[in-house]
């Protein structure tokens, strides 16, 4: 079996890696103990931001830590990565939102799922960490 190395990656790395993904895990904790829900998203800057109805996902931008993961991972290459970014959250108020929009990179996020997604929310982080498997390093003998 290839054994590969992890790669610790800069904040640099992480933020142009997280920019090439479209779904990522906001972590938080819904009462029963920490959750991780995905959530397709955009990047404003060093910002998560993305839209739900309201509910769990809302209410969690009170909390006073959360983290926001995105991976990639091949089972067939072996091979992936993946970021976490720690932060605080918040409600976009809506005389806010046309100036957050002009700050994405890319495309806003559009909700796969069914409904009205009118409230955006912004992670704004305050570390970020990421790990790749690196190159080949041995074979390992069994």
């Amino acid at each position: 079996m290839t054994q590969r190395k992890l790669e610790e990656l800069s904040a640099d790395e992480c933020y142009a890696l997280v920019r090439t993904a479209k779904v990522g895990r906001l972590v938080y904790d819904d009462g029963d103990g920490p959750v991780a829900e995905p959530v397709n998203y955009a990047v404003a800057g060093r910002d998560i931001v993305f839209r739900v109805e309201g509910g769990g996902k809302r209410e969690a931008m009170l909390q006073p830590r959360l983290a926001f993961e995105v991976d990639e991972v091949s089972d067939d290459q072996a091979e992936g990565w993946s970021v976490i970014v720690r932060g605080v959250g918040r409600v976009v108020p809506l005389e806010e939102v046309s100036g957050l929009l002009r700050r994405i990179d890319g495309t806003p996020p559009a909700p796969w799922a069914f409904g009205v997604h009118n409230v955006w929310l912004q992670f704004h982080p305050s570390s970020v960490t990421g790990r790749r498997l690196g190159p080949v390093t041995a074979s390992a003998a069994y």
